[in-house]
């Protein structure tokens, strides 16, 4: 069941350590109802930035990638990791600033004559990076092969709504959709299966999955599995000046002691760190350092088809005997920010967090009751498979066997290789295992958080299914409504049916804690962990 993720102060002064929680509830409350999935930012218009006098272009800089994306192709193999590869190259029709406000990228503008209809208006003169003409056919010919239900697309629930896709001209394409679809610009900002790619693409999915052929601000250049991934400046970009790199190369560095040592080595102008590392960079004058929550949602999920760890009483017993300050204290070095359904970070959905800490009151006697209600005996083994493709993951198994030991339960922690680990927790490995870590990367819309694993609609027949129609009867109001205040009502209501029923234990989720040399400016941090909109606009200070 579990989907496998691989998911600003930008002062130039000295490190800003994670968010408080009043803080945190500040930026969300200035985030408002301006990010993913707002309908209302359809139109704009995109304006070439203006290079300033102090601004210089050129110049190469070498970047740390915390994993190895694996296949490079944008539709089916659209995992986190590799999204944070060809994020540089490929385009949609719409983009994210660092902010979440949605942008007109390969669309310049969009217009929706009704609630079910929208048409995009695609910019002129736009090259692929073959020097090929970008035109309205190479849209229709990526989303025909998305939205296809018997096709690959890894994301492909992403444009559910999507009824078809119609050429208008060569430059104007319509979307017609099932239901409104207030999400439709953020499913193509996110860039998880909605990158254009040229007409004919799919005919040769080897090449697909190991060259790039977009056109995006950056080329590739190569890319080593494990080593590195190079790129070099698109001097035909329709955004020019941007960029203002000449050359970038991603350094693939798994290990994070490696990529601090890389920074302090002066081998790296940046890298992505934990709180840990970022409290060991403290006082590096070398460095600008920025942390805020991100959106990446860590969970524990029970398994469903083991009946008796997915009664309702066992899931609530569970919910409630996790304690999540210690978890972030012990396993995140206090970074973790509490969470419920939707995480705290992405903008005014998440619930207050005095609400969501309310519902995980880590009262250990009613655990104790709600487990005895549901069966399960003192002493009961319970198998929590967990592998290290996550740092956080061993950790974290560590302190919740210690947790759920104090109501009773006896966890017996498997350490897998992520290979196994994948197996074991799918169809093809028989679903074995009682509860395994997961983490959630950045979603296009709430619905992301919450259709797609709880609705009775997207599980009906499985054993997964809640039985709540009134859950469900929100979710479709909250993925088909396109006012943002009607929308948040829904979500809220949602959420918190979902405290209750506890369908997942959901943990928190972290900040994304980034260092960046000093001497590349303008660089923004993303709440998504993204990095195009960042590297697209730094540039190199003359020392």
């Amino acid at each position: 069941m579990a989907s496998r993720d691989n998911g600003m102060d930008h002062r130039k002064t000295s490190v800003s350590r994670p968010l408080t929680r009043r803080e945190l509830g500040r930026r969300a409350a200035l985030a408002g109802l301006t990010i993913p999935g707002a309908a209302s930012l359809g139109g704009m218009m995109a304006l070439a930035p203006q290079r300033t006098s102090a601004q210089t272009a050129g110049g190469s800089s070498v970047w740390a990638a915390e994993s190895d994306p694996v296949s490079l192709d944008p539709i089916v193999d659209s995992g986190f990791a590799a999204t944070q590869a060809f994020e540089h190259s490929y385009e949609s029709l719409t983009g994210y600033d660092s902010n979440l406000n949605i942008v007109p990228a390969l669309a310049e503008s969009w217009e929706t004559p009704d609630d079910l209809t929208y048409i995009f208006h695609l910019r002129q003169g736009v090259k692929f990076h073959d020097g090929s003409d970008f035109t309205a056919e190479d849209v229709k010919y990526t989303f025909d092969f998305v939205i296809d239900q018997d096709g690959p697309a890894g994301w492909r629930v992403n444009f559910s709504q999507v009824e078809s896709v119609e050429i208008i001209d060569s430059h104007t394409v319509q979307f017609n959709n099932n239901s409104p679809f207030p999400g439709l610009l953020g499913a193509m900002a996110i860039l998880r299966s909605s990158m254009v790619v040229k007409q004919g693409a799919f005919e040769t999915p080897e090449v697909l999955a190991t060259s790039i052929n977009g056109t995006g601000p950056y080329k590739l250049v190569e890319y080593v599995p494990k080593d590195y991934i190079l790129y070099q400046r698109n001097p035909d970009y329709w955004g020019n000046p941007l960029p203002y790199l000449d050359e970038v190369t991603f350094k693939i560095l798994e290990d994070e002691e490696t990529r601090i040592a890389g920074l302090r080595g002066g081998s790296l102008d940046y890298a992505a760190l934990s709180t840990d590392g970022m409290l060991r960079m403290e006082g590096d004058s070398a460095f600008t350092i920025n942390s805020a929550p991100r959106s990446y949602l860590y969970i524990l999920q029970l398994n469903p088809r083991r009946p008796h760890w997915y009664h309702p009483s066992v899931r609530k017993a569970i919910s409630i005997a996790i304690n999540r300050e210690e978890i972030s204290d012990k396993v995140f070095s206090g970074g973790l920010h509490m969470s419920g359904p939707i995480p705290a970070g992405f903008g005014d959905w998440a619930l207050p967090e005095d609400e969501i800490a309310a519902a995980y009151s880590n009262d250990l006697d009613e655990a104790r009751a709600l487990l005895a209600e549901g069966g399960i005996e003192e002493g009961t083994e319970l198998d929590f498979v967990v592998t290290a493709f996550n740092q956080f993951f061993p950790g974290l198994a560590v302190v919740v066997a210690d947790q759920l030991s104090r109501v009773g339960i006896n966890v017996n922690i498997r350490q897998l290789e992520t290979g196994v680990f994948i197996t074991e927790t799918s169809e093809e490995g028989g679903f074995n295992f009682d509860m395994q870590p997961n983490a959630f990367s950045p979603r296009h819309d709430p619905d992301g958080f919450v259709f797609r694993f709880h609705s009775d609609i997207m599980m009906a027949g499985s054993e997964t299914t809640l039985g709540s129609d009134e859950l469900d009867d929100l979710l479709v109001k909250g993925r088909t409504t396109i006012d943002p205040a009607l929308r948040k009502e829904y979500y809220d209501a949602a959420q918190r049916i979902l405290l209750e029923l506890a369908p997942m234990t959901w943990i928190g989720n972290d900040s994304v804690i980034e260092a960046v040399r000093t001497n590349i400016q303008d660089y923004t941090q993303s709440p998504f962990s993204r990095r195009d909109w960042g590297l697209k606009h730094a540039w190199i200070a003359s020392e």
